[in-house]
Parts: C-alpha cells; sequence; structure tokens
C-alpha cells in the first residue's frame, strides 16, 4: 500500500481539515522550503506526494510553485480536487499508489510529509515507493520527507484525548505498538456535534510501521537517491536518540 492507505482514511477524509486545522501548514512549508534551500535547490516544478486533501500542496503553490499532488485515497483526491477547483492555483490531483505509479512525466522536486511513509508498511513496497517517486524526478531532483521516528512509534507518543467543548469534532486514539512487527495501530473514536444537535461517531485504524534510521538509509542509496541531509524536525540538527520526526533531504544520482 501507499502511504496513507486508501482504506484508513475513508471515514477520516470528509472530517480531515477540520481535524487537522491546528496544523500550522504555512510554517511547515517554510521549513520544507529551508531544507531545499540548504542543498541550493529552487523547487520549479514539484510532485506533492501523499498529499491527502492538498493542505500543503496549495501552501507550496503559494510561493509560486507548480505543484502536482497525488495520494492513493479516492475520498482525499476528490476533496482536494474540489478545493482546487475554487482555488486560484492551478492544482493537478491524482489518484495514485506511490509503489507503482506513472504519470508519464517528470518533476525538478519531490516532497512526501506528515509522516504518509510510516503508513507503508511493508520494507519491499517502501522500497518500490522511492524508486517510482526517483522516476519521476529528473537527475539532480531533489526530494524532502519526512517520517515518524522509532522512538516515536515506540514511545506511546500517540494515545491522545482531545475532549474541548469549544470544537464541534472530538477524538479519542488508544496506541499500541506490536515489537515483533515493529507496526503501532492507533485506534481512533471521533465524535462530531453537527448543526441539528446530534452526534455522528466514527472510528478508523491507523497502523505506521517504526523504520530504523539505517533502514531508510539503506532502501534510498539502492533506489537512485544521495542522501544529503537529515535532520532533527524543524531544526537543522542531527537526529538524536530522543528526535520524535526525521526530515530528509535527498538528490536523484
Amino acid at each position: 500500500m501507499n502511504g496513507k492507505s486508501a482504506s484508513q482514511f475513508t471515514a477520516l477524509a470528509p472530517h480531515y481539515d477540520e481535524l487537522m486545522q491546528v496544523v500550522p501548514y504555512d510554517v511547515w512549508v517554510d521549513y520544507v522550503l529551508l531544507l531545499f534551500s540548504t542543498v541550493e535547490h529552487d523547487p520549479k516544478k514539484l510532485l506533492d506526494c501523499a498529499c491527502g486533501t492538498g493542505n500543503v500542496s496549495f501552501e507550496l503553490a503559494k510561493s509560486g510553485i507548480e505543484v502536482t499532488g497525488v495520494d492513493i485515497a479516492p475520498e482525499m483526491i476528490t476533496v482536494a480536487q474540489r478545493k482546487a477547483s475554487e482555488s486560484e492555483f492551478p492544482i493537478r490531483f491524482f489518484e495514485a499508489d506511490l509503489s507503482h505509479f506513472d504519470l508519464g512525466e517528470r518533476f525538478d522536486s519531490a516532497t512526501c510529509l506528515y509522516d504518509s511513509l510510516n503508513y507503508i508498511l511493508d520494507p519491499a513496497t517502501l522500497r518500490a515507493a522511492f524508486a517510482r517517486i526517483a522516476a519521476h524526478l529528473e537527475s539532480g531532483g531533489v526530494f524532502v520527507f519526512d517520517m515518524n521516528s522509532d522512538y516515536a512509534l515506540t514511545a506511546d507518543l500517540f494515545t491522545q484525548t482531545n475532549l474541548d467543548p469549544n470544537k464541534a469534532l472530538h477524538y479519542n486514539w488508544q496506541a499500541q505498538h506490536d515489537p515483533q512487527t515493529r507496526i503501532t495501530s492507533v485506534e481512533m473514536r471521533f465524535n462530531r456535534r453537527e448543526e441539528d444537535g446530534s452526534e455522528s461517531v466514527f472510528l478508523e485504524t491507523h497502523r505506521e510501521r517504526a523504520y530504523l534510521l539505517d533502514e531508510v538509509r539503506e532502501m534510498l542509496e539502492a533506489t537512485g537517491w544521495e542522501i544529503l541531509k537529515i535532520y532533527d524536525a524543524y531544526t537543522l540538527n542531527h537526529p538524536h536518540s530522543a528526535s520524535e520526526r526525521w526530515f530528509f533531504v535527498a538528490r536523484k544520482k
């Protein structure tokens, strides 16, 4: 499966933007653009992988970048396409599985954010995704992506509750890590208060794999990438044992 497997976002897609409205996407994109600049790369035509409903895609487009977004979840792409039709930015969105997609064109840059690649539970499939992304970049193209660290996925950081009475959407997440499979499962329950006073409930289970940093390095090097930088998230520092998220900057050989 691709990052953000389709079945894991079926119920969530209509509510995704409401849930994620606290995420400072502009700050994320500023950081991503900083990472591109650290290797003297100026994105012009960018592929946003596992783009979801397009929140990062739109922020990137505000910087004057020509953006194309792909995601495996048709429900998320439907939302992204609707938003694009109502926006000033001519962003194209396509349903695609990162492990075997072919858009028939190349880009000078790519992104894959918000731990989307951790949703790929099989290492061989992640390796295939890295290879397919490389196939879509020109020689010398730069790929910026993040992953949740093995520390984050084994330290019970994803058991969370938000019952803010001022919010219409409440959630309760319970996480459990399996050390044998290295997969963290998060049982998510969402309660949404509707305008008519009724309440709707939807449940989803999300699964992410805890990859080791050396595993990711090996996969990148084996699929045509030169690793330029690896950072502790939101900094320009090297990762450490308690880093919760890693950011990678890689160049297509």
